[in-house]
């Protein structure tokens, strides 16, 4: 069950990141106050896209595999490795997060049931000036086919449909320069492929529906887009003024139908507030520079995967110590510890076979079985493996003959230089690496008969 306690971790790590550059965002706004809703709906835009790109997650990884002689294996319990207790706990968490997933998309399921019987009842918009203003608008926003429907159980317009568009009128009265106001907002949506962001903040949201931060997101998502609609038609209009269209938003009254596959001109009291306001501090919009919004972008992104890696590298370690500390605790006998003067260095004189066992070894496992018969006169080499400067292999092991003499150590691919203790029964030793190579438990049995060994190396 390792890759349910991978998946966790890596949704936990996106989540962070999502939540911590969310965080930045809104901190940015405070402190500088950008003035640019467009910038801050680019970064926005930015924030849902971190919650997919597992950067931390694959960084942890990759520092924990090495790929030499052809051999993939894994250092770290991370990626590998599971202990009984953690299996039962990430089980539960994995039950958890699949109710949760499920549940928000059968929500939205029943949203969008609703949202369709309702849709059944769109009919054609027949008054030729509806239409006509209609045609000018589409025209001058360069869309190709989208569609004019009415509907008498709206109480405000909206625009619907990610594949066929359709921007839907309520049975009301509406003079040329409001039909304007209409079109030229809910236009705006469709070239802005709002409907496609706010679908992607939804899936967004049930993939991480235990982090409160993504309904905060998604709110704040669809107050800019509204906010960077207004602005883009309101701001030096010709045929109405600002005051005009605040006017228009305060009489349109709360609609009930709104949900992540529409687009509406009012969604609530509080956004309609903040968007009249936004609209009387600006004077011009004013698109960002693309090198501006690109180093923007960029800072967003650095200042979110720092903290957002050590943080997941932290989790990633408090996992692995969960896993040590149980496998330790399982041992029958605690280990004997050696005396450093009991350490011996040399290279190979000849003087016993030397035979490597890396094929019987789990290339993914950070734990090697050393359970073996060593031959006489036999050097018994494991699974070379990649380590660094400040890593470290424990080795334990017990002999069945408890009279019989043996040595354990470890050896170095590059230089051939070995490090071991000798001794019989059991074993214990640790080698700390002080040089960047390539190094393998080994076992040798320099008797002339054969020997039985069990016990583990740890890296």
């Amino acid at each position: 069950m390792v890759w349910i306690r991978l998946w966790l971790s890596c949704a936990a790590f996106l989540s962070a990141a999502g939540g911590i550059s969310y965080g930045l965002v809104r901190l940015s706004e405070r402190l500088w106050k950008p003035a640019n809703p467009v910038l801050l709906l680019t970064l926005q835009k930015l924030v849902l896209v971190l919650y997919w790109v597992p950067v931390s997650f694959a960084w942890i990884c990759l520092k924990r595999i090495s790929y030499e002689n052809k051999i993939l294996s894994y250092k770290g319990e991370f990626v590998c490795s599971t202990v009984p207790s953690m299996t039962d706990a990430f089980y539960l968490l994995g039950i958890l997060w699949l109710a949760g997933f499920v549940l928000s998309i059968v929500c939205f399921a029943v949203r969008q049931h609703r949202l369709s019987v309702l849709m059944r009842g769109n009919v054609p918009v027949e008054q030729p000036r509806y239409l006509a203003v209609f045609e000018e608008c589409r025209r001058q926003a360069g869309l190709g086919a989208v569609v004019l429907c009415q509907n008498d159980r709206l109480s405000s317009p909206i625009t619907a449909g990610f594949f066929r568009q359709q921007v839907i009128l309520p049975f009301a009265a509406y003079t040329d320069a409001e039909l304007r106001m209409i079109y030229e907002h809910e236009l705006t949506h469709i070239q802005h492929r709002d409907l496609f962001w706010r679908l992607f903040a939804l899936a967004t949201s049930w993939v991480h529906w235990f982090n409160p931060v993504i309904y905060l997101q998604q709110g704040e998502l669809d107050c800019l887009q509204e906010m960077v609609c207004d602005l883009s038609i309101a701001v030096k209009n010709e045929y109405y003024t600002k005051k005009e269209y605040a006017a228009f938003l305060v009489k349109l009254t709360e609609p009930e139908t709104v949900n992540a596959c529409t687009t509406a001109l009012i969604k609530n009291k509080s956004q309609t507030v903040r968007r009249i306001h936004k609209m009387a501090k600006t004077k011009e919009l004013r698109k960002p520079k693309k090198f501006v919004a690109g180093i923007s972008c960029a800072a967003l992104a650095v200042l979110t995967l720092i903290p957002a890696t050590a943080v997941s590298a932290k989790a990633a370690k408090l996992q692995e110590d969960w896993i040590r500390a149980e496998e330790t605790s399982i041992e029958v006998e605690p280990p004997v510890y050696f005396d450093l003067s009991m350490v011996e260095c040399g290279y190979d004189d000849g003087s016993v076979v030397e035979t490597n066992g890396s094929q019987e070894i789990e290339i993914y496992s950070s734990t090697d079985d050393l359970s073996k018969t060593i031959e006489a006169n036999t050097r018994h080499i494991y699974q070379y493996r990649s380590m660094s400067v400040g890593d470290s292999v424990s080795i334990s092991t017990k002999c069945d003959d408890s009279s019989v003499t043996y040595k354990i150590g470890v050896k170095c691919k590059e230089t051939g230089k070995m490090e071991w203790i000798s001794g019989e029964g059991r074993l214990y030793y640790v080698y700390d690496v002080t040089e960047k190579g390539s190094y393998s438990v080994f076992v040798e049995n320099n008797n002339n008969f054969s020997i039985k060994v069990t016990g583990t190396a740890m890296y």
